[in-house]
């Protein structure tokens, strides 16, 4: 039970210590001569640059020129103080970013190896933490304006708030996590070992089919040449075919020395419909007979000879119930 917290607790560490996204160059704007304080004044960030299209099948390409605006988001997710963060698309050529304030608007030219950019990212956190740039009318390169001292250090400032923000998030889950497990109620003993109930014994078979519902009455309504149609009352046996109402049944016929099976009753149903049905005083039209002992005899015995015969069905009990005999011309 004490090594359940434990489990818990290390799997939600290596869980947060995991970095889905390494740092990759992003920029923050600050106010003219301040880089402490993000841009005020409205304004909108587009970037400009030349996208590679390679032919198909080939090394050589050819280029596309795109314009987008960039999406901001928050910097901090608690007191974000108006810090606005921009991730520019890299992988392409001939790129700048255009910040338009008013009718003030900076150009910034962006590198096309951007890994430069992206090394000075890696040396302040394994996360992503913006670059400072502070607004300035004109054109200026990347590279120079996030390298000015007083960037640099904005940029390790805003980088050392984030790197804190994430430790106090980190330990703040930590936290409730192990509050969460520590109120949980304790774990339930374990089920005793299944142990099988013992084989059942004839008695036993014989008693569960005791208590199942009879076949109490089946009558020959109507006999039309070879064909028959029963009324039953009763829980019968049926064929468990797909949809089918059909019951199981056989087929005995009266010779010199007694009552003979001409069809055996088999049990076997199939697995698709229901096996059993309860009916009162309901009618069924069996298949007519002498196909049906043409269709399940052995060749030597198809034919259905004129006589007497009667119908076996089979009850919920297991116990078999006989027609009345009939005649078949």
């Amino acid at each position: 039970m004490a090594m359940r917290p434990l489990f818990c607790l290390l799997f939600a560490a290596a869980s947060l210590c995991a970095r889905a996204q390494p740092p990759d160059f992003c920029f923050v704007i600050s106010e003219p001569g301040n880089t402490d304080d993000p841009l005020y004044r409205p304004y909108e960030v587009k970037q400009h640059y030349q996208e590679r299209v390679f032919y198909y099948n080939s090394d050589q390409f050819w280029l596309k020129s795109d314009t987008i605006t960039l999406q901001s988001g928050d910097l901090f997710k608690e007191k974000n103080g108006g810090w606005r963060v921009f991730s520019p698309v890299t992988g392409v050529v001939e790129s700048h970013v255009l910040v338009i304030a008013g009718t003030d608007t900076m150009r910034i030219d962006l590198p096309d190896d951007m890994q430069p950019l992206i090394d000075r990212a890696w040396a302040r956190w394994d996360r992503p933490s913006p670059d400072v740039i502070p607004f300035r009318k004109g054109r200026y390169a990347a590279e120079e304006l996030v390298a000015e001292p007083r960037s640099v250090a904005a940029a390790n400032m805003l980088a050392k708030r984030l790197i804190a923000a994430d430790d106090a998030a980190y330990k703040q889950q930590l936290a409730d996590l192990e509050e969460y497990y520590r109120n949980l109620p304790p774990p339930q003993p374990a089920p005793p070992p299944y142990t099988p109930p013992p084989p059942m014994t004839e008695e036993d078979r014989a008693a569960h089919w005791a208590k199942q519902p009879p076949l109490k009455e089946v009558q020959v309504h109507r006999v039309s040449a070879d064909t028959v149609w029963v009324r039953i009352t009763g829980r019968v046996m049926l064929d468990g075919g797909c949809a089918s109402r059909m019951p199981l049944f056989g087929i005995e016929m009266r010779t010199d020395t007694g009552w003979v099976e001409r069809i055996p009753f088999d049990m076997t149903q199939m697995d698709c419909g229901k096996p059993w049905t309860d009916w009162e005083d309901h009618t069924v039209m069996l298949p007519p007979l002498r196909w049906w002992v043409g269709a399940h005899s052995p060749t030597a015995t198809k034919e259905l000879l004129p006589g007497t015969y009667r119908i076996v069905l089979m009850g919920g009990d297991v116990k078999e119930v006989r027609t009345r005999p009939f005649r078949l011309l």
